[in-house]
């Protein structure tokens, strides 16, 4: 079963080759942020990348009192330039959540264990995936003022991983939501797939890691998806996607990010 997985993963990668034809335009919406918007035949996919090594941006996620409101209306009432939906819910969030140095008390367990922690430095902003197995409600980094989690994690240390209890919903078509770094945590990779609309399926898990690795992400997981997929940048008139729904989801928290008007290396 790996061996097929990863003939149909080197298929995938070949198939987004640059030679693959596709109408990309990229924007510059803040001080180091690039949004690229790609609409090729099947595919419409939004990649925004972050550089944490500017001073003026943070990263952060929903506060419990925040919790259920549409990727829009966290963005407005947390004053984010950038917003996503994050974590796989029920009555709360599935694994782990740390909002503004806040650890979310209500949350469960349901395979939500690849988790992203993000804090302050002197520099910018640190970022790190890590496994949060058997503390789903426990932050486990002093320096972690954020935290959100998915499942199953797609890139770690840049290799492919397959985990063997993945749904069976991650080889098919949905929209999707991932979030990823590259080497050594220098740029924050934010992906969201549209899908379930005549003619645009969506992507699958696999399908997620090609269009990760051209933007050089060596580390990645993968958030909620279908309707909750959202993507909100306010200088590009607030949610830049097509949710599938046809109109936004409340979902139980967000990925934030703040840009300050000093942002720069």
């Amino acid at each position: 079963m790996r061996t097929d997985r990863r003939t149909l993963l080197a298929l995938l990668i070949f198939a987004a080759s640059p030679a693959a034809r596709a109408d990309d335009t990229v924007t510059y919406p803040y001080p180091c942020v690039e949004h690229l918007h790609r609409v090729a035949p099947r595919v419409d996919a939004h990649v925004v990348t972050i550089d944490l090594a500017c001073s003026g941006v943070e990263v952060f996620s929903t506060r419990p009192r925040m919790r259920a409101m549409t990727v829009s209306r966290f963005a407005r009432e947390s004053d984010a330039q950038i917003a996503i939906n994050a974590n796989f819910f029920e009555s709360s969030a599935c694994g782990l959540v740390v909002g503004e140095r806040t650890t979310w008390r209500d949350t469960y367990f349901d395979r939500c264990r690849s988790s992203y922690a993000f804090g302050p430095t002197v520099y910018g902003t640190r970022a790190q995936l890590f496994d949060s197995l058997d503390r789903t409600r426990i932050n486990p980094f002093p320096w972690a003022w954020n935290a959100v989690t998915g499942w199953p994690t797609l890139l770690r240390e840049g290799a492919v991983v397959f985990e063997p209890e993945e749904p069976l919903g991650m080889y098919r078509y949905h929209p999707r939501t991932a979030l990823g770094t590259t080497h050594g945590g220098t740029h924050l990779v934010i992906a969201v797939i549209d899908g379930r609309r005549a003619g645009l399926p969506g992507m699958s898990s696999l399908e997620m890691v090609p269009l990760l690795e051209e933007f050089a992400v060596s580390d990645a997981v993968n958030l909620d998806g279908g309707g909750s997929s959202a993507l909100y940048i306010a200088r590009e008139g607030g949610i830049v996607n097509r949710p599938s729904d046809g109109v936004e989801r409340p979902v139980s928290n967000h990925l934030g990010i703040r840009i300050f008007p000093a942002a720069g290396p």
